[in-house]
C-alpha cells in the first residue's frame, strides 16, 4: 500500500509539509505585477494592547511563515508549538511592537488574533518587492483556489528562474536555441527569482541531496530532482498549480505558485473534471433521533431500510437521474417536476403519500421520491457523541459521506476512496477504518509519492486538505469525475466544492489570512468515523463422505 509520506512534501492523495520555505520568487513578470497587484489597507480599526500597541497589516515576506503559539521555536525545547502558517500573497494583522530573543533576533510579532512570527519572515511594507511580485493568493471562495496545468511532456523542466535558449538546451532535448534579441540582459533581469531561504532554525534545513541516474524503467522522484536552476524534471500528467503566464528570454512561460517558471507550450490547463457537488440540510428542523439505536431504524445487508421511520435517512440518485415528484394540496394528483440529478443526495422527512397505488417519500427539499430509485447511507454514530457535536461518517461500502451535528445529518455527498485489490498488494490502496480526529487542514497543499504499480505522480497545491491520519486525509480531487466509486491511494477525495464547504465547517477552525491550521489538542478537531460493511462469509462446501 502506497499513500502519502507522513513528513515533508504531500503524497498525491494526503500529505503536507509543513516546514517553513523562503523568501518567494521576485515575480518574472515584474514588469506588469504593479498593475495586477491588489489594493491592500495597511491599517484598520482594531484594539489597542497597551504593551503591543496598535495592530497593523503585515504580508508574509517568505513563501510559509509558520505561526507559533509563544515567541519561541518549537525546536528550542521551550514547549512552544506551531500553530499553522501563512503563505506568500497573505497578509495579517499583527502588533506593532516587537519582541526580541535568541531565536528571533528580528523580534516576534504577536498576531491579533492569536500567535507569534517571527519578523524576518514578514514584512509590514506592502511596496516590497517579495510582497508585490508574490504569487496571487488562493482563492478562497472556489473549489479550485488556483488554476491548474498538466504535464504533457516527458521530462519537462520546472526552472527556478528563466533562462536563455541557449541554456535551455543543456535541459531541454527537443528545444533549439532561438536568435536574442538585444534586450536579452533586461528579459533576464526581469525574469530573475531570488533564492529561497527557509524561515525555520538552522538546523531544521535539510540540504538537497545529488540527482541520481535514473536506472529503473520507472523513474522515481528521486531521479527527477534537478540541481542548481533545474528544481526537476516532470513526467507527462504532473500537475502544476498556476499563478499567469508571461513572455520573456524569446518565450512563453508559465509561472507557478511556487514561483517557478515552465515552457508554457508543455502545459494544459485543467478546467476541472467534475461539476458534482453534495447537498447541505443546514435548515431542516427534522427530529435527530433516527439513527439511535432505539429508533426503530434496521436495515437489510444491501442498505435498504426494512422496517421502521424514513425521518432524517439520507438516500442518493446513486444509479441515476430519478423524477422529483409534485403531490397536490389533496394528495389525490402526482405529477413529474423535473430531475433529481444522479449523486445527489436528499434528506427524508418521515412524510408519505399514496397516489393511485404508488406510495412517494417526501424530502427535505419539499419534492417527492420513490424508495427503490434511492441508495440510503448507513451512518455509525460514536457511543459518546455530543449533543451538536460536529462529526463526518465516510462509509466505504457506499462511498457516501454524511456530516452530522449531534445525530443531525446537515452535509452528503459521494466521494471516492482508496481503490481495493487485496489479491495484489502493489495495487491495493485501501482507505483506513476506524475512528479519527482532524489533526490539520491546509488551503492546498503539494501531494507527490512514488507508486510502485503507477510510478511517480506529483500534484502541486491540492485544495482543501484535512489530515486525519499520517499521510491520510480528505481533500479535493479536481482530476477525476468518479465520485460514488473507488479512484484513490487511499485518502478521501471529494468533489472540489464539497471540499471547500466541508473544510469551512470542519474544526479547527482556520483563522482570516492564514493557509493552514493545526488543531491545538488531540482529538480538538472534528471527528471523522470511517467504516465498511463485513464481507459476508463464504460457505464452504460439505466435505463428500469417504467411500465405503
Amino acid at each position: 500500500m502506497v499513500a502519502c509520506a507522513a513528513t515533508a512534501v504531500v503524497d498525491a492523495e494526503g500529505c503536507a509539509n509543513t516546514k517553513e520555505s523562503g523568501p518567494v520568487a521576485v515575480s518574472e513578470i515584474a514588469v506588469v505585477a504593479d498593475a495586477a497587484a491588489p489594493e491592500r489597507v495597511e491599517t484598520r480599526a482594531a484594539a489597542v494592547k497597551p504593551d503591543r500597541g496598535e495592530p497593523r497589516l503585515v504580508a508574509a515576506a517568505n513563501f510559509q511563515v509558520s505561526v507559533i503559539d509563544a515567541p519561541a521555536w518549537p525546536e528550542s525545547e521551550t514547549g512552544s508549538k506551531r500553530l499553522g502558517y501563512i503563505r506568500a500573497g497573505s497578509t495579517v494583522m499583527a502588533y506593532e511592537r516587537l519582541t526580541p530573543n535568541g531565536d528571533c533576533t528580528e523580534g516576534w510579532r504577536e498576531l491579533e488574533g492569536g500567535g507569534w512570527i517571527c519578523g524576518r519572515a514578514v514584512t509590514s511594507d506592502l511596496k516590497d518587492p517579495r510582497v508585490r511580485l508574490a504569487p496571487k493568493p488562493a482563492d478562497r471562495s472556489a473549489g479550485m483556489p488556483y488554476r491548474y496545468g498538466v504535464n504533457v511532456g516527458d521530462g519537462t523542466p520546472l526552472y527556478r528562474r528563466v533562462l536563455s535558449s541557449a541554456d535551455r538546451e543543456k535541459y531541454e532535448k527537443d528545444h533549439v536555441a532561438k536568435r536574442e534579441e538585444s534586450n536579452e540582459e533586461k528579459d533576464d533581469e526581469i525574469a530573475s527569482v531570488s533564492a529561497r531561504t527557509d524561515d525555520e532554525p538552522s538546523s531544521d534545513r535539510g540540504e538537497r541531496s545529488k540527482k541520481d541516474t535514473a536506472t529503473a524503467q520507472k523513474p522515481t522522484l528521486k531521479d527527477l530532482r534537478g540541481r542548481g536552476v533545474l528544481v526537476r524534471k516532470m513526467k507527462p500528467g504532473f500537475i502544476v498549480a498556476l499563478d499567469r503566464d508571461f513572455k520573456a528570454a524569446q518565450a512563453h512561460w508559465w509561472r507557478t505558485t511556487f514561483g517557478f517558471a515552465v515552457p508554457f507550450e508543455k502545459i494544459v490547463v485543467q478546467q476541472g473534471a467534475t461539476k458534482h457537488v453534495g447537498s447541505w440540510f443546514l435548515e431542516t428542523s427534522l427530529p435527530p433521533a433516527i439513527y439511535d439505536a432505539d429508533a426503530g431504524v434496521t436495515m437489510n445487508d444491501d442498505g435498504s431500510i426494512r422496517v421502521g421511520s424514513y425521518t432524517g435517512v439520507v438516500g442518493f440518485a446513486a444509479h441515476g437521474p430519478i423524477q422529483k415528484i409534485e403531490i397536490d394540496a389533496e394528495g389525490k394528483k402526482a405529477a413529474w417536476t423535473g430531475e433529481l440529478p444522479r449523486r445527489s443526495a436528499v434528506l427524508l422527512t418521515g412524510q408519505t403519500a399514496t397516489v393511485s397505488g404508488a406510495t412517494y417519500h417526501q424530502t427535505s427539499a419539499g419534492f417527492y421520491v420513490q424508495l427503490g430509485n434511492l441508495r440510503y447511507a448507513k451512518p455509525t454514530p460514536p457511543n459518546d457523541l455530543g449533543e451538536n457535536e460536529k462529526w463526518i461518517d465516510v462509509d466505504l461500502t457506499r462511498q457516501a459521506l454524511v456530516a452530522f451535528e449531534g445525530l443531525r445529518p446537515v452535509f452528503a455527498t459521494l466521494v471516492s476512496s482508496g481503490r481495493r485489490n487485496p489479491q495484489d498488494k502493489e495495487h491495493d490502496f485501501p482507505t483506513p477504518t476506524g475512528t479519527f480526529w482532524i489533526r490539520e487542514k491546509h488551503v492546498t497543499t503539494t501531494m507527490d509519492g512514488d507508486v510502485a504499480a503507477d510510478g511517480p505522480y506529483s500534484i502541486e497545491d491540492v485544495p482543501w486538505v484535512m489530515y486525519f491520519q499520517g499521510s491520510y486525509a480528505l481533500h479535493g480531487a479536481f482530476w477525476h469525475d468518479q465520485f460514488g466509486h473507488q479512484r484513490s491511494h487511499g485518502c478521501v477525495n471529494l468533489a472540489p466544492e464539497d471540499a471547500r464547504t466541508l473544510f469551512g465547517w470542519a474544526d479547527p477552525p482556520l483563522p482570516e489570512g492564514w493557509h493552514g491550521v493545526f488543531s491545538k489538542e488531540e482529538k480538538s478537531g472534528t471527528r471523522i468515523v470511517i467504516h465498511e460493511d463485513t464481507p459476508p462469509r463464504r460457505r464452504r462446501a460439505p466435505t463428500p463422505p469417504d467411500p465405503q
